[in-house]
């Protein structure tokens, strides 16, 4: 189940009653916005811990599964010490102290959001793409079925199924290529 209503879908696009069709258009949707920013879902997943051993001395840690909500801790992964004046930006955490080649840090936190905590660029970005999944206007479909919806997309094809609009509020949202 998406965490963009079906209502809220609604009222995107301007309509009085739900449309046909909105819980699999969103549910594809989010799955779509979900691998454009490189998260395996949007959807609140909980408290996360990443295993992260830098290969070189550096300030910040990418985190490996998801963004990140709220910051639990960084920690030395043999529990030594936590390391406090950490700084978390969605999947990057940053250290003014640094991190140190070769030792291994656990980075606990929570990732994906609730209806109530959903950022408003991504409910903007997963309403589009299922307005535009719901208006045909997904390019890039390799096959659609019928009977319980079902929608294919080619080989990477899956961003182009995003409006531009949607793509542009996502950029900030996107996993990091350090």
């Amino acid at each position: 189940m998406s965490v963009v209503t079906a209502t809220q879908l609604k009222d995107f696009m301007g309509l009085t009653s739900d449309p046909a069709g909105a819980a699999t258009a969103l549910d594809a949707a989010e799955a779509l916005v979900a691998a454009h920013i490189g998260a395996p879902t949007i959807a609140e997943a909980g408290n996360r811990e990443d295993l992260v051993t830098p290969p070189r001395d550096r300030t910040t840690l990418e985190t490996t599964s998801a963004p990140i909500v709220s910051l639990t801790s960084v920690t030395y992964a043999d529990g030594e010490e936590t390391l406090t004046g950490v700084v978390a930006n969605k999947w990057v955490v940053s250290f003014t102290g640094g991190f140190t080649a070769g030792r291994e840090y656990s980075i606990n936190y929570v990732s994906g959001w609730d209806a109530a905590s959903i950022p408003n660029d991504i409910i903007f970005a997963v309403s589009a793409t299922a307005e535009a999944l719901l208006d045909g206007g997904g390019r890039g479909v390799a096959g659609e079925g019928v009977g319980d919806y079902s929608r294919t997309m080619g080989q990477g094809e899956v961003s182009s199924s995003i409006p531009p609009v949607a793509r542009e509020l996502l950029l900030p949202w996107r996993r990091p290529q350090l």
